[in-house]
């Protein structure tokens, strides 16, 4: 599982993919895995990206070589190897003689030696190391494992004590959510039928549909549930947008940003598979993943168009849809207890970036939206020039839309909503993924 996890490691890399694309691939690959092994890998992969830059510094301060000249397949093993020293209940002379022996015969014995004497000095130091307190920033940085861009921002956002809680939060691998396809059976019927299977689950705190996963024996996917569609999985932020929206039977919906369908097949669910929702992604990849996803739930009234929003929208007359939902492509960084890596693929100047592509589809779509119509912005990041300030600059280019608060549509969430009225949810506030929502309403 080491050796898999470093193979992991150093095609993240040299491709710069998805971690998460990256490990399913991989599993996909070697299908003799089981539970167990799969789990190990997965932490060891997950566990190394989400503290690569703390990693890297004691690499730094230990190493008696250049760290410059350090390649990265031997950086990727040291990173394995100091990571089950400092985070895992690995035994340290296990971690260490693991570790060696994937460079034995791949590198040259010095490299070998190399690695062997940092990592067992590692092991002798481990309760001495310290980080630069002179910066707070950098403090912050390398101590909780973020770059500094992200904490400098949440320091402006958030003041130095709900960083750290934001930060440490986000350093726990969030739990395991799925949500109940209601139009195949009901969430206690669904948490016996995964309890028959080793898998004990509890109703999450606001979703109706939802359960966390609390005893997983086996993949979630492996189950007999999961094979007859009796369940998604999607995070408990996730599942609330659905009833923001609220469609109603019979209506026409566009999601104009569907990737593998969550928040689409949800909607069909509430709509109980009446009416029609028009679920657009560009990716060919995802658009394969949804119709797979909508043949999986039984989902009818859900039509799938591959393309780009901007050009799949001309297909329709104007004001043809009661609802619009633009889950607008993101920073992400609401979601960094599963997506590890999304923090360091992302860059100050890319939140600037995408606020200008999330205002282009917003505007794209305000011709097709009827009178009366509700528009719902969404996103699974809690940075303001990807929310509020985008909602602030539509509404005033388009005085005939207004702000509808959500506290007094749905007061069942009034602990997730800020005072104007926006859904925002805070990993460190409501040990929720960070999700935000603004429901606008087009006036007569």
């Amino acid at each position: 599982m080491r050796s898999l996890a470093w193979e992991l490691l150093n095609q993240w890399e040299r491709k710069k993919a998805y971690s998460e694309t990256l490990l399913d691939r991989a599993f996909k690959r070697k299908k003799g895995l089981s539970h167990l092994d799969k789990a190990f890998t997965a932490e060891l992969f997950y566990g190394t990206l989400r503290y690569l830059n703390q990693l890297d510094y004691i690499i730094d301060c230990f190493s008696k070589v250049n760290p410059k000249r350090i390649k990265v397949e031997v950086r990727n093993l040291l990173r394995l190897g100091i990571y089950q020293i400092l985070y895992l209940r690995v035994p340290d002379a296990v971690a260490v003689y693991e570790t060696v022996e994937l460079a034995k015969g791949r590198f040259p014995i010095w490299i070998v030696n190399f690695l062997n004497a940092l990592l067992r000095k590692v092991v002798r130091e481990k309760e001495n190391i310290k980080f630069p307190k002179d910066d707070l920033v950098t403090y912050l940085s390398l101590k909780y494992a973020y770059p500094d861009w992200l904490i400098r921002m949440w320091l402006k956002t958030f003041g130095k004590e709900d960083t750290i809680r934001l930060c440490k939060i986000n350093n726990i691998p969030s739990p395991i959510v799925v949500r109940t396809n209601t139009l195949k059976t009901t969430r206690e019927d669904l948490k016996r039928y995964l309890a028959l299977e080793g898998i004990m689950s509890e109703p999450t705190r606001f979703s109706p549909d939802g359960l966390i996963l609390r005893e997983v024996k086996k993949s979630p996917l492996e189950t007999t549930a999961y094979k007859n569609g009796y369940f998604f999985m999607q995070s408990e932020a996730s599942q609330l947008i659905g009833y923001l929206l609220d469609p109603r039977p019979g209506e026409k919906i566009l999601d104009g940003c569907a990737g593998v369908g969550g928040k689409a097949t949800h909607l069909a669910q509430i709509m109980k598979n009446r009416g029609e929702i028009y679920a657009i992604e560009s990716k060919e990849g995802r658009f394969r993943l949804l119709n797979k996803n909508l043949n999986k739930l039984g989902i009818k009234n859900v039509f799938p168009k591959l393309g780009d929003l901007r050009d799949v929208i001309k297909s329709f007359s104007h004001r043809y849809f009661d609802r619009i939902l633009i889950d607008a492509p993101c920073s992400s960084l609401g979601a960094l207890r599963k997506n590890v890596d999304i923090k360091w693929r992302h860059s100050k100047e890319d939140i600037s970036r995408l606020r200008r592509l999330q205002e282009t589809l917003l505007e794209e779509v305000v011709p097709y939206l009827r009178q009366k119509g509700v528009l719902l912005y969404t996103t699974c990041t809690f940075t303001a020039e990807e929310n509020e300030e985008v909602i602030e600059t539509f509404l005033k280019r388009h005085p005939d839309f207004s702000l509808e608060n959500l506290a007094n549509l749905y007061p069942n969430y009034r602990l997730l909503y800020t005072p104007k009225g926006y859904l925002k949810t805070l990993p460190h506030v409501h040990d929720l993924d960070g999700f935000f929502a603004a429901r606008l309403s087009l006036d007569d």
